[in-house]
Order: structure tokens, then sequence, then C-alpha cells
């Protein structure tokens, strides 16, 4: 029985009224469920009580009134998406979805969202906060839901443009901006998560996360005179040992600052310090050649130090100390780890994409075009390259002590100048085209500091599988081959903790390290089969016993005098700054052979993949 219009609420009713407007939910509850019993028109006492329920954080004595009011009017929006959310608290997950699913209601579809979310179930997660958005374009929730979800999908254009939408919403609101930070970082956009997490540090310029954040972003980029001065803030705002130890620990190593390393390691308070500690003590007694010392030290190191650096560690430690297979389990796991923490994306791998190359590389493709010889006054660059971890680092170090040159370690001008012309095919690059993409090549090394004055040496290994490329753009360019016993460059490559893009991800099995080996060397073998190209073959092992004696018919070739200061690579090392590759902690020191034959200690871990690679050591006169 509705109530009349013009008379009184019941005393009841009103008395539970009062109780809510002062605060008292509980008590609220309690005078609106005893009023129930007798009332005729029970749909404000239910609506009541389950309000007070949800204000007094009791969602399961809600739940029974909120049905019983949505029963008795099905359109009632708000007891619908009131239930949802008390159906959410209590766990009843499938209740609520079942309430809010296909829902037009900002409210409804958010809830929908977040359930499908929780759940793994992606798009239809996404569909859900779209609906939620269209209804209500000022839903900071779900534009930032929405950018988590599109991340998880692949999608980082929208994630980024959802976060950024979410930053416009509520421009003070710090997780967003470290979500996006992290979207961008896991697409590679080193510059805009820089610049998003400056943002953030304006907001909170004292926030310890932050700081972090920003102080490995800077690191990505290799700006570290900013991430040791921004981890350096974090490190003294920190009460006692953090991560930022850890990572200006990390930086201090890989550039051979073993001073400023022990200097920060004396900061800290080993008798109170975490055990994550030990981590930068082993690292330091490894570095000092203490490797007993670095061993039980490396033994304390905890599961919460990332794995890839904790078994890298590990690994590297047992292999000095002659315990070859502890070391080969270690960098084992350490692959491992690296592949679960960064899955495979969709698509074909790197050794597939040579090895669609080569199918397309044919006499009679490589006769299709005419050679273009350029005119815009620009000397064709030095191409150093040779498969990773083949002495290429020690190599272009020496180079870079010849002043005559100008050397870019391991920077994308190839590979940006090749997704300029993506759609084309080599032979249809007419002489206008060429000349576009010579000088938005020698624009990218500027990028990267090239000067302009000297000659350009562009270190990067794998532009050896892009030797037609090469040729087609720098007809007149020189390559150098750096050449390393093929079983101790996969074995190297397999023990090297990389970053994990699409051609270092080959690297994480000794079997896909060998087949990319080999389908490398075809590449190289093919491409200086169908052009004239001129190249200088260095071999490393040569260059460790007698560098004067390797180096030199090097320069000669080059048309230089040889500087003997390019001989003392340990001082060039020490004035070049941070090494990009993973050669960083050995090229500082003198040169040593202990790295040569080293698979010999590994033989029968490398057993299944000696048919792969011992053919390619005989045919480099290795013999085996």
């Amino acid at each position: 029985m509705t109530q009349q219009a013009g008379t009184l609420p019941p005393k009841a009713l009103l008395e539970a009224m009062q109780c809510l407007r002062t605060g008292d939910n509980e008590g609220a509850l309690g005078l609106a469920e005893a009023g129930l019993a007798s009332a005729q028109d029970k749909a404000p006492f239910l609506a009541l009580a389950g309000l007070a329920a949800l204000r007094a954080r009791l969602p399961e004595r809600a739940i029974p009134h909120l049905q019983a009011l949505l029963a008795a009017n099905p359109g009632d929006r708000a007891t619908r998406v009131n239930l949802a959310n008390a159906f959410l608290e209590t766990g009843r997950k499938d209740d609520a979805l079942a309430l809010a699913a296909g829902s037009a209601d900002p409210a409804l579809a958010r809830v929908e969202g977040f359930l499908h979310q929780e759940a793994g179930a992606l798009q239809e997660a996404a569909a859900a906060y779209e609906r939620a958005i269209a209804g209500d374009p000022d839903d900071l929730s779900s534009w930032n839901n929405l950018g988590n979800v599109r991340a998880r999908l692949g999608d980082p254009d929208g994630a980024i443009a959802a976060l950024e939408r979410a930053i416009s919403i509520a421009p003070a609101d710090l997780p967003i901006y470290l979500n996006l930070a992290e979207v961008l970082r896991e697409a590679d956009r080193a510059e805009a998560r820089v610049k998003t997490l400056n943002d953030a540090r304006r907001l909170a310029p004292h926030d310890q996360t932050v700081l972090l954040e920003l102080g490995m972003a800077y690191a990505r980029i290799d700006d570290t005179d900013n991430a040791i001065a921004t981890l350096r803030d974090a490190v003294s705002l920190a009460p006692t040992f953090t991560d930022a130890h850890i990572e200006l620990g990390v930086i201090f190593e890989n550039l051979n600052m073993i001073e400023d390393l022990s200097a920060l390691i004396e900061s800290i308070d080993l008798s109170t310090a975490p055990p994550e500690a030990a981590f930068l003590q082993a690292w330091k007694a490894r570095r000092e050649g203490r490797f007993d010392d670095a061993a039980a030290l490396a033994a304390r190191v905890p599961e919460s130090i990332n794995p890839m650096r904790r078994f890298h560690l590990v690994g590297g430690i047992a292999d000095r100390r002659g315990q070859y297979d502890e070391a080969f389990a270690a960098f084992t796991r350490m692959n491992r780890e690296a592949v679960a923490a960064a899955p495979p994306a969709e698509g074909p791998t790197y050794r597939e994409q040579v090895e669609a190359d080569l199918a397309r590389w044919t006499d009679q493709w490589a006769t299709g075009w005419t050679d273009v010889i350029p005119d815009d006054g620009q000397r064709d660059p030095v191409f150093l390259v040779g498969f990773p971890r083949s002495g290429t680092t020690l190599l272009d170090t020496m180079l870079m002590g010849q002043p005559e040159l100008s050397v870019l370690e391991e920077r994308p001008m190839m590979a940006r100048v090749m997704r300029l012309f993506a759609d084309q095919d080599l032979p249809d690059l007419d002489s206008a085209r060429i000349a576009e993409l010579r000088s938005a090549y020698f624009g990218f090394a500027r990028e990267f500091g090239w000067d302009d004055t000297r000659w350009l040496v562009d270190k990067h290994p794998l532009n050896m599988e892009r030797v037609p490329t090469i040729r087609r753009l720098f007809p007149a360019a020189k390559i150098i081959l750096a050449e390393r016993h093929p079983c101790d460059v996969v074995l190297s490559c397999f023990m090297a903790n990389f970053q994990l893009n699409l051609a270092m991800r080959s690297f994480t099995t000794l079997e896909e390290a060998a087949l990319t080996y080999d389908a490398v060397f075809r590449a190289w073998e093919r491409g200086t089969g169908l052009f004239p190209v001129d190249v200088h073959h260095l071999r490393y092992e040569r260059l460790v016993d007698d560098a004067r004696g390797e180096f030199a018919p090097l320069v000669r070739w080059l048309g230089l005098e040889l500087d003997d200061r390019a001989l003392d690579h340990t001082r060039t090392a020490k004035e070049r700054g941070r090494v990009r590759t993973a050669s960083y902690s050995q090229i500082g020191e003198t040169l040593y052979t202990r790295a040569r034959g080293r698979w010999h200690n590994y033989e029968q871990h490398l057993a299944p993949v000696l048919p792969i690679l011992l053919p390619w050591a005989r045919r480099m006169g290795y013999g085996g």
C-alpha cells in the first residue's frame, strides 16, 4: 500500500531518517529493519535500510533489502548500482556481473569492466569501460582502468591516450602518472617516459617512488648524469636501504665507477641493512677479483632482487670460480626469468625475419637495380659489424682512439631509415628517394651525437644482415667484420643479461642462439656474395693476443695513420662514459685471453648445437 499524498511518514521511518542524518548508521539500520515488519509501504524502509547498511559498511545486511527493493521496482537505477556494489564487496562476483552486464549505465558498466579485468577477460573489460566513458566522459576511474587494460592487450597507443585523458581530468593524481610511465616503459618510449615522470616529480618532488622511476628512466636513455643525480636524491631521502641504492649501485657498476660503488656501500649501515644490500657487496667483490667473497655474498642475496640480475651475478661468479655446471644452471635460470618477465609479442621471431629476407635475395632480385652514386658531399660511413659478443665493443673503443673517427655505438640509424621505406623494395628506390634516405640517416646520426666533422663509424653488430641495404644507400661504405669462434660467441650471448628486444630474445636459449647465428651468417655470406662491398675481417682472438699486429692493418685499410692512443683502450674506456653493451665490465680491463676457448668448459651443455656451429668454425679457419 502506497502512502497517500499529504500524510506524514511513519514515526519509525522518521526516527530512522534522523539517525541517518546524524551519522548513526547502525541505529538507522536497526530502526528501519524493525519497522519493516509492520509497514504497509515497505519500499521506504527497504531503501533506508539498504542505504544505512552500506554506510555502516555492512554490505551483507544491505543485500536482502536492496534485492527486495529492486524486485518491486526493477527500473530503479540507484538500487541496481548499490546492489551490484554490495555484491562486489561481499565477493559475490557472479551476482554483481549478472546485474551489471551489458548496461549502458556508467556506474554499472564500470563494475562490469572491473570484474572482467580482474578475471583477465580484457576485451570484455575494455568494451565495458568504453560504455562507461560514453555515458560519463569524465569518469576518471574508467579512463585509468581502460588505459591499463589496453596496455595489457598490447595497444600502447590506446593505453597512452586513455591515461593522458585521465590525467587531464585529474592532473594532480600521482598514481595515474606512474601508470602512464609504466606503459611508456613497456612500449620503449623512453623520452616520453622521462617527461611523464618529470611531470610527476613536479607534483611530488620528494616522493621516493617517483625519484626511483625517474632515475631508471634517465638511465634507459643513457642520461647518466641526471640518472645519478636523481637516484642520489632518492637515496638521500631514504632512512634505510632501498631500491634506489640498488639502481644507483648498478649504474656505478655499469660505468666502471667502482670507487663510487664502494662509497655508496660504505654509506649503508650494513648492520641494519636488509639482505638486499648483499647484491651490491657481491658485485663489488666480483669486480675486485675476490670471487670466493663474491660467491658468499651472492648466496645471501634474497629473491626480492630482480632474478635476471641475481642469476647473472651468480652465474658470472661461478664461471670465474670454475664451477661451470653451476654457472650454466644460473644463466639458464636468468634467461627463463627474462622470458617470463617479458613474454614475446605475436609475429615472426628475429631469425624468421632474417630468413624471410634471405628468401627474397635472389640473383635476379640483385640485378634489378642500377647503382646510384650519391652527390650529397657526405662520406659514406664505416660499418662495424659482427655477431654480438664478437669483440665489437673492444674494437669500437680502440677506434675511438683514432682522432679522425667518430664512433656511434649501437644507435638505430639503419633501423630507423629502413622503417622509412618499409613499403618499398630496394630495387624500387630511385636516386631522389635514396638521397632522402641518406639525409635522414645522417640526421639521425647527428641526433645521437655525431659532430658531422669526422668520419662516422656506425657500430651495430647485426647490421651484418643488412648488406644489401648498406650497399644500396652507401655504395662506397667500408665494412669491418669482427670474428670470434662461433661457439664462444653463442655461449657468451646466452650468458649475457641483455635487454630483451626482438633480436636479443634470440639468445635466451642455446638452440635459438645457434640457429640465429646460422641465419645471420648465411645472410652475411649471401649479401657479400651478391654485391661488391669493401670488407676487412678482424679476428678477436688475434686482437687480444697482439693488439697492434691485428689493429694496425685495419687502420691502414681505412687510409689512416695509427695513433698509439688507440691501443690504450683502457684509457679510452674511462673517457667514453657508459658502454651500451654487455661488455661494459670487461672493456675497462687490460686485454685478457681467458674468454678464448671458454666454450670447451661448457662443451657438454653445447653438444646439441655443435652440429650448427662447428661447420661455421671450420669455414672461418678455426678448425672446430
